[in-house]
């Protein structure tokens, strides 16, 4: 027994005998390798790590598309190479190198240079923008010669382009570089273009998608070497807008030559069908950024391109403020259709005489409409009185903002007595509710909102919310906003269908002030305005001093009258007589789009 117990320990030993040889073996292995790793190949493992690092790069996400309601692009991205530094992969000794080859063949200055490097300085390794969009010899130029631009890259990336250049540019909109602002409180990097003004601005969330990121190995000159992960960016969303691209070129070609806007929408949906703004301007020229010097141009241009006047212009209505006043005097019974006055061609009021344009002779309501008799629409300012014109102008929408989903719309001015009173310190004197009557004095809108109000009123009373996007595209989801739901405004039906029929007079009855707009075989309804800028004085030396004095031109209109599928408002600044060219315009508009057939695709009639 004990010699068994004897023969068992033995092997036992033997076994730890091997072990522990196995293990000293296994450490001097390792031991060999570690020095191997440290002394013999340390300096090679050492001179790598120095050299090699891992760098993470955003990839941008391509631009949401821009299309208008039949599939027509308005705004796209075409390819564009773009030149980057990371400032730690400039060598310090060869600042001067990369600032003077820069200046020589890609016409950078040093202040730009100085400008773009600064910006880099929180985060050297994030790689900042020197050059949008390089030519093809600038691109052969950096791809072949890296060594003349150190530490700088060259990107692939979208570029924002808009295939018909200034068409519809201020509904569109155009793009800038992210400022402070953006990099503080957006997701936002160096080099981002982001919504300036327009739809891009409005829509910038939508149009701008996710960026994704590669993860790279790069060598000690900051060059790729491979590519060890990455996530793919996500598109912005395409939209749709309620636009038709061939009625808002016609309403360019319209105003060319001539300061002015033209608004066409549907007057029961709200749906903007033209937009345009006149003098304009390309919003290509933004999209590689623009110069201080062409900034400062545009920017300080007396004619200001860049306003948009359907939304921000703010002018005085002139008579086309009689439609308002009109259904004002009905709705309150301050007059019937059937009550005449005499027109002298003045009306004499506490110790003044209000001018009209001509003798009218009796007329009455109708046909004070009809042939924009001001002395008319006096009387009906003394009886209704300026509380009472504000409550129906409010009602209509006037003095407040529309709510386009457009940015920086102008509300314009309605005035009324607590107005006057908070805002001048001055009561409200009634010889001012004259000259608001007929759309002058302080009154103050713009031509979106009066063919806001003119839907409203030729649409049965339903009150509508003007809006440019039609449709969001989401990879193959087309989806379509919820619109607000319609209210029904508080006019009586026979009213509204007093003065619609008075608006067909203007144009259709052979001594309305709107001929110019008549069509052959569509019946159309309008209103002429003219608005006074000053009094119209002799000046026999400066003709432009004379134009300038013009009173601006307006005409609204609607057709067909009986169910009415467009409403155009028409500004000419400095135009004259509404009647003229303003009404000649307006049915341009109309006849283009009721008898050439636009608008038949993706959008409704």
């Amino acid at each position: 027994m004990e010699a068994k117990k004897g023969e068992e320990l033995d092997r036992l030993k033997g076994r730890l005998l091997y072990v522990r040889r196995a293990l000293i073996v296994a450490c001097l292995v390792l031991l060999a390798k570690a020095f191997h790793l440290q002394v013999v190949k340390g300096n090679y493992y050492l001179e790598r790590s120095r050299s090699i690092t891992i760098r993470q790069y955003q990839v941008k996400a391509p631009r949401g598309r821009v299309f208008d309601r039949n599939g027509e692009p308005l705004a796209i991205n075409k390819p564009s190479f773009n030149l980057y530094l990371v400032p730690a992969d400039l060598p310090k000794g060869e600042v001067d190198v990369l600032f003077e080859n820069s200046h020589r063949y890609l016409g950078l200055t040093g202040k730009e240079l100085k400008e773009r490097l600064s910006k880099g300085r929180k985060d050297p390794y994030t790689p900042v923008l020197l050059k949008r969009n390089l030519s093809q010899q600038e691109l052969a130029l950096v791809e072949e010669r890296p060594w003349l631009f150190p530490g700088a890259m060259v990107v692939a990336e979208g570029r924002r382009f808009y295939p018909h250049g200034t068409l519809a540019a201020h509904v569109l909109g155009y793009m800038g570089e992210a400022n402070v602002e953006d990099l503080r409180h957006g997701d936002y990097r160096l080099g981002d273009m982001v919504g300036r003004s327009g739809i891009e601005k409005e829509y910038e969330q939508v149009l701008r998608g996710t960026p994704g990121w590669e993860q790279w190995e790069v060598d000690a000159k900051g060059r790729k070497r491979r590519l060890l992960d990455s996530s793919k960016p996500v598109p912005g969303d395409d939209i749709y807008l309620t636009l038709d691209a061939k009625l808002q070129r016609k309403a360019e070609e319209l105003l060319k030559g001539r300061s002015g806007a033209i608004v066409a929408m549907d007057p029961n949906t709200g749906e903007v069908l033209a937009m345009a703004s006149s003098p304009s301007y390309n919003p290509n020229d933004f999209v590689n950024g623009i110069s201080p010097e062409a900034w400062k141009k545009l920017s300080t241009d007396p004619l200001h391109p860049l306003q948009n006047r359907c939304i921000q212009g703010l002018y005085p209505a002139g008579s086309v403020f009689k439609i308002v006043v009109a259904l004002a005097a009905l709705e309150s019974h301050a007059v019937k259709p059937s009550d005449k006055v005499f027109c002298n061609g003045g009306y004499l009021f506490k110790g003044r005489v209000y001018h009209c344009w001509k003798a009218h002779g009796m007329v009455n309501l109708r046909r004070a409409i009809v042939e924009s008799c001001d002395v008319y629409f006096y009387e009906v300012g003394r009886r209704l009185g300026i509380d009472t014109i504000h409550k129906y102008g409010s009602l209509l929408g006037l003095g407040s903002k529309t709510g386009i989903d457009l940015p920086d719309e102008k509300g314009g001015l309605l005035p009324s007595a607590e107005w006057k009173r908070k805002v001048k310190g001055q009561v409200w004197f009634p010889g001012e509710t004259l000259s608001l009557a007929i759309g002058q004095g302080y009154l103050q809108v713009t031509p979106l909102q009066l063919a806001l109000m003119l839907s409203e009123v030729v649409n049965g009373g339903m009150k509508i919310h003007p809006h440019l996007l039609l449709s969001i595209v989401r990879g193959k989801q087309r989806d379509t906003p919820e619109q607000v739901a319609v209210e029904k405004l508080p006019f009586k039906s026979w009213n509204l269908a007093f003065i619609k029929d008075a608006l067909k007079g203007v144009v259709e009855d052979p001594h309305g002030t709107g001929r110019a707009a008549r069509i052959p075989g569509i019946a159309v309804g309008g209103k002429t305005g003219t608005a006074q800028v000053v009094a119209l004085q002799e000046d026999p030396g400066d003709r432009k001093a004379i134009l300038a004095r013009q009173p601006h031109a307006w005409f609204v209109a609607f057709a067909p009258v009986a169910r009415p599928k467009i409403v155009v408002s028409v500004l000419v600044e400095h135009g004259g007589h509404g009647g003229g060219t303003a009404a000649h315009m307006a049915g341009e508009m109309i006849r283009t789009y009721l008898l050439e057939g636009y608008s038949e695709g993706k959008g409704s009639r």
